[in-house]
C-alpha cells in the first residue's frame, strides 16, 4: 500500500509538469508558438537567476532511506545558454544526512553574465531538502532504484533587482557497482518552480514554470566523485544550463 501511495504521488507530480509542458509548446494553426506571458517570464528569469535554476542539479545520495549519516561538500560550475545570451555559474553546496530519511543542503553560488560590464554578475544563496519516498533493497551486485522527493528555495540578489524561487522535483534515480571500487549512477528529475522578481522601484511579478532536469555520477569508494547533468526552466524561447560538478563524501 506504501509503495503504491507513493508511485501515485509521483505520477501525479509527472501528469502536472506534462500538462504544462504540453500546453507550452502547443502551437497555433498558423504554426508560430504562444509568446509567454508576464508571469512565464517573471517565473523563469526567477528561477535561473537562483540556485533552482542557475546551477544543474547535482544528486549526491541517490536513496537516502539506505545511506548511512554523511557530511559532502561540493564544487559547481554550469554554463547557461539561450537565444538572449550566456552566463557562467559557480557554486559550493554542503551536504548533510538528517535524521532516518532526509538530507539538507545549503549553496552559495554567483552568476557571470557574458559580455557584461562591471557589477552585472547575481549572487546567489539556496536551500534543499531531499527525502527518499521508496527504494528496492539493496544487494550485492543488484542496482539501487530509488523515487525521492526534493524542495528547493533559492534567492539572488543582482543589481536593482532581487528573486525568489521555490521548487519541488521528484528525482528518479538509479545506482550500480561498475567495479569493486567504483560506483555509477543516474537521474531524471521533473518538477515544477515558483519564481518572483522584484525590481528596485517597480512592482513585483511572480509566476509558475515546469522544470526538467538529468544528471550522471561517478563516485568512488574514497568518497570523491565527478559528476554531469543538465537543467531546463521550460518557457517559450528559455535556455539551457549544463553543469559540472566534483563531490567529496566525508
Amino acid at each position: 500500500m506504501r509503495r503504491f501511495l507513493n508511485a501515485l504521488l509521483a505520477v501525479g507530480a509527472l501528469a502536472v509538469i506534462a500538462r504544462d509542458a504540453a500546453a507550452q509548446a502547443k502551437k497555433p494553426p498558423g504554426g508560430a508558438a504562444p509568446a509567454a506571458n508576464a508571469a512565464d517570464m517573471a517565473a523563469y528569469a526567477a528561477l535561473v537567476s537562483t540556485p533552482v535554476g542557475a546551477l544543474a542539479p547535482v544528486m549526491i545520495t541517490p536513496g537516502a532511506k539506505i545511506e548511512k549519516k554523511f557530511n559532502a561538500v561540493t564544487g559547481r560550475y554550469s554554463h547557461f545558454s539561450s537565444d538572449a545570451g550566456g552566463a557562467n555559474s559557480l557554486g559550493a553546496s554542503f551536504y548533510h544526512r538528517a535524521g532516518m530519511n532526509a538530507a539538507v543542503s545549503g549553496t552559495l553560488g554567483y552568476i557571470a553574465a557574458a559580455n557584461c560590464a562591471a557589477d552585472c554578475g547575481t549572487l546567489l544563496v539556496g536551500a534543499d531538502v531531499h527525502s527518499t519516498l521508496w527504494n528496492n533493497k539493496a544487494r550485492t551486485g543488484a542496482a539501487t532504484k530509488s523515487v525521492n522527493l526534493q524542495g528547493s528555495l533559492g534567492y539572488g540578489s543582482g543589481t536593482g533587482v532581487k528573486y525568489t524561487s521555490l521548487a519541488v522535483g521528484v528525482p528518479f534515480s538509479i545506482s550500480m557497482r561498475r567495479s569493486p571500487t567504483a560506483r555509477v549512477s543516474a537521474f531524471l528529475t521533473p518538477g515544477f518552480g515558483w519564481g518572483k522578481v522584484s525590481p528596485t522601484g517597480a512592482a513585483a511579478q511572480s509566476g509558475t514554470r515546469p522544470m526538467i532536469g538529468a544528471g550522471a555520477a561517478w563516485l568512488a569508494s574514497g568518497g570523491w566523485g565527478v559528476h554531469a547533468s543538465f537543467n531546463k526552466v521550460i518557457v517559450n524561447g528559455g535556455g539551457n544550463a549544463f553543469g559540472l560538478g566534483y563531490s567529496w563524501k566525508m
